[in-house]
């Protein structure tokens, strides 16, 4: 992880710690266990939460019997807030851990456009740091729109998107499922946005809402829940949705959840008791859902190459880090 260099950037309000996924164990016996107090300023540059953090985590896995238990920290530049989410993953509910097999490929680059992605990601997110850009700022040509090209060090790149993505969609699809480097994998959903229509778009993506990485997933639902958003119609199955609703990260779950008010926004007859049972038996052979007390909207990102949040970007800096893997070690998403 690197952390914010300017001290008014690293200090926020720890305002909630929460757990999200066991039924096994309550809610109170497992943020007891964790340990880390809310209601706090913490100070992100000097790491001290993170060490808390994996210090709890490794508490509550040599007490209670989880199949996996991983940490969200989310921090919100507008409020100066900090939200930590306990995610946890009982025994008997590995079903919730299974996903595609990792791919083990090495495609090559479509034009170089992963890699100018990579590069754009980067320049945007220092320059959004630094106050020198302002999100959303311009017309948007692509089915998702994040950080812009409001800035002339920027704005070359949009025309090299527009043009490129709809020539080499095919090749840029093969590298989404067949690349082994789970980062270069989690940028092609943003270039595959610059499609030619929501209905390509939304069909290439769908798969990787099952990838073995919670990066790609969320980047492959985010993609299709934007793209959603502007249609017509219903565009999205509910299926992966409602499978991912139940999922052991927190970026795979509030993903799903706007996806599904996209979906049924456009589609009124799946709001009705359907779908609410299928989100409750999805996945676990028809038991009720898994969802725990507490819930928090945990979402991994960081200025530069990941996504903030479901907060809208225009509300201000915001990122998140997922970390602490079920390896314990201090793991940064890739939004």
């Amino acid at each position: 992880m690197t952390a914010p260099a300017s001290p008014a950037l690293s200090h926020y309000r720890l305002t909630s710690v929460d757990v999200f996924g066991s039924r096994r164990y309550s809610r109170e016996e497992s943020l007891a266990t964790f340990g880390v107090p809310e209601g706090r300023d913490v100070d992100l540059a000097g790491g001290e939460l993170y060490r808390e953090a994996k210090q709890g985590k490794e508490r509550l896995l040599s007490r209670f019997a989880f199949a996996q238990a991983r940490i969200g920290i989310t921090n919100h530049e507008d409020t100066r807030t900090v939200e930590v989410t306990v995610n946890l993953v009982d025994v008997g509910h590995e079903w919730r851990l299974v996903f595609a097999p990792a791919p083990e490929g090495s495609p090559g680059a479509p034009d170089g456009l992963v890699a100018t992605w990579g590069a754009y990601e980067e320049k945007a997110g220092a320059l959004f740091l630094a106050g020198q850009l302002t999100v959303g700022e311009g017309p948007c040509k692509a089915f998702h729109c994040g950080t812009g090209f409001g800035h002339p060090g920027l704005a070359p790149l949009k025309a090299r998107f527009i043009t490129g993505v709809p020539t080499h969609f095919e090749a840029l699809v093969k590298v989404l499922r067949t690349e082994k480097d789970e980062h270069r994998r989690s940028l092609v959903p943003f270039l595959l946005a610059y499609g030619r229509t929501r209905e390509a778009v939304a069909e290439a993506l769908l798969p990787s809402v099952l990838d073995s990485s919670y990066a790609v997933r969320n980047n492959a639902s985010r993609v299709p829940w934007q793209t959603q958003r502007g249609a017509s119609k219903a565009l999205v199955p509910l299926a992966p949705v409602l499978r991912a609703l139940h999922g052991p990260a927190s970026s795979d779950r509030n993903k799903a959840a706007v996806m599904l008010g996209a979906v049924v926004e456009k589609d009124p007859s799946q709001r009705r008791g359907p779908a609410r049972g299928r989100a409750g038996a999805a996945g676990d052979g028809g038991h009720a859902a898994v969802n725990g007390p507490g819930s928090g909207p945990a979402c991994a990102a960081r200025p530069g190459r990941k996504r903030p949040g479901e907060r809208t970007l225009a509300r201000g800096r915001s990122w998140a880090e997922e970390m602490l893997s079920s390896g314990g070690a201090g793991e940064a998403a890739r939004k």
